[in-house]
């Protein structure tokens, strides 16, 4: 049971033949060709956008951090529904470094490569070392993941605990050392403290254990794994518990998407993967052939990596169906990300020769370029806030767009606690006058509070700016809502998603 070796050599690969010398230069060729993908890709997909403007979401991280510790832990609980962990870590860097866009995003781009470093470790153990650097490249381009590595939100956190717990996992099943047992049991409780959906992958991961034992590659046994569920288990009861307190807030966990067979597939296979298997398919057809059968791999590892992308996909889909809980974003599939990214890396690592790997790679990372790299991550509104603050004034109204789903509650305008989530971008972006937050949609259901809300804000004022979603119904509304009562409109500019207008009251705008 302390043996320092795996459980059984049958779980291991074979020794690679010897390399030629020749064999051996194109090797090194290959592995610095990719090496140096994987960084070019990191540094445009990963840390170019780490100093964009902040978006919706992680404005509420700047709102839950944006205070004492208590009241981090409170917001978080409470208003996120989320674990306070990832927040008291992004809380410590904004006491160290203060409001930067950079440095709030920072926790999340360390997790990534400490997560792309986990990937790594377990391709090469369960493949290859040239499949363990495809795989870090896969990952990088992944386009949650991608999106996650400079996301201020503890969607990257999350990642690397699923993947650190699988690693662990897997170390324990070779080893059986208790040490790595109860690493396991420790990494395997914190997920779903990060995040309780990503907890979904301690399905497949328990699969996979029984299917170690089953093909008898491991010493563990079937009551050292009900121990060790039990041990998640005793750990995970605060996380439980919190659930049920939660349970009445279900309304607010459902999100537009709705469950489709395109979009399954499309968070199951980005689009830029596809696109490299059709054009380099076309390129290499004449040289292409399959060095290795993934059929050959054991058992287990097949069973492993299968169940990890389709489990939990099948579980948040199922959810969807029968329940009002739609948890259909790109973001909670991000469980089932480092899955897909291994699956793609043995893929192209079972093709010959070296030069059609590489040709397939190339095109993944550029595909994925063209189709993720962007200014902005969601919209610019450092640059909306800039124009207002352009043509603001102390007296000046600022009407925004609060585009969080909590703003259609009305009780959120006047809670003195929760109101602040609001207007949390003006709180990291300052402009001045007074702002004023309005309900993301406008409706018939929300129509009449946004009558109220516009009515009693510009009473007093001469001078109003309202900031727009682009293409919204709010602008067709305000021109006529306000050319009705007299005021003069001009458009101050557009950026990206965004639309700034300045209404003054019978004159001409300044």
């Amino acid at each position: 049971m302390e043996s320092t070796e795996p459980a059984l050599r049958t779980a291991e690969r074979p020794d690679p033949p010897s390399l030629s010398s020749t064999e051996a230069s194109d090797d090194r060729f290959h592995a610095a060709f990719l090496w140096t993908a994987a960084a070019l890709v990191i540094a445009v997909l990963w840390i170019k956008p780490m100093v964009s403007s902040l978006w919706t979401d992680e404005f509420g991280t700047w709102w839950v951090i944006n205070g004492s510790a208590h009241q981090v832990v409170d917001r978080a609980q409470a208003v996120q529904g989320q674990s306070p962990i990832y927040y008291l870590i992004a809380w410590v860097m904004r006491l160290l470094a203060g409001r930067s866009e950079l440095w709030l995003r920072f926790p999340s781009l360390v997790f990534s490569f400490a997560a792309a470093f986990v990937i790594y470790r377990i391709a090469k153990r369960l493949v290859t070392a040239e499949v363990a650097r495809i795989a870090v490249i896969t990952f990088a381009v992944w386009p949650s993941i991608a999106f996650a590595a400079s996301d201020a939100r503890p969607y990257a956190l999350a990642t690397l605990a699923v993947v650190a717990s699988t690693w662990a996992l897997i170390a324990w099943l070779d080893t059986t050392r208790f040490q790595q047992a109860m690493l396991y049991v420790v990494l395997a409780a914190s997920i779903p403290f990060v995040h309780p959906v990503f907890g979904i992958v301690l399905i497949p991961q328990a699969v996979y254990a029984l299917a170690r034992i089953r093909e008898r590659s491991t010493h563990v046994r079937t009551r050292d794994l009900v121990l060790a569920a039990v041990g998640i288990g005793v750990l995970t009861i605060p996380v439980v518990l919190e659930l049920l307190a939660l349970w009445r807030r279900q309304e607010d966990w459902v999100v537009p998407n709705t469950a489709s067979v395109s979009w399954v597939a499309h968070m199951l296979v980005p689009p830029a993967f596809v696109g490299a298997a059709l054009i380099g398919g076309l390129l290499a057809a004449r040289r292409l052939r399959l060095g290795r059968d993934p059929r050959q791999l054991p058992r287990s590892t097949v069973i492993l990596l299968i169940g990890w992308l389709v489990i939990p996909a099948a579980f948040l889909v199922g959810l969807s169906i029968v329940s009002p809980i739609a948890l259909l974003p790109a973001r909670y599939f991000l469980c089932v990300a480092p899955a897909g990214a291994l699956l793609a890396a043995l893929a192209i690592g079972a093709l010959e020769p070296s030069q059609v790997r590489r040709i397939l790679v190339l095109l993944v990372v550029i595909f994925s370029v063209l189709d993720l790299a962007a200014p902005e991550k969601s919209g610019d509104m450092r640059g909306a806030l800039a124009l207002v603050r352009s043509v603001a004034g102390p007296r000046s109204v600022v009407l925004i767009d609060a585009r969080f789903q909590e703003s259609l509650q009305r009780s959120w305008y006047t809670d003195p606690e929760r109101q602040g989530l609001l207007t949390a971008a003006t709180s990291f972006y300052p402009v001045p006058g007074t702002v004023v937050p309005l309900p993301v949609d406008l409706d018939p259901s929300t129509l009449p509070f946004v009558r109220t809300q516009v009515g009693d804000s510009v009473a007093a004022t001469d001078d109003v700016i309202v900031l727009t979603e682009t293409g919204s119904s709010y602008g067709p509304w305000f021109d006529e809502y306000m050319g009705q009562r007299g005021w003069t409109s001009h458009q101050v500019g557009e950026v990206t998603l965004f639309t700034v207008t300045e209404f003054t009251r019978g004159s001409t705008p300044r």
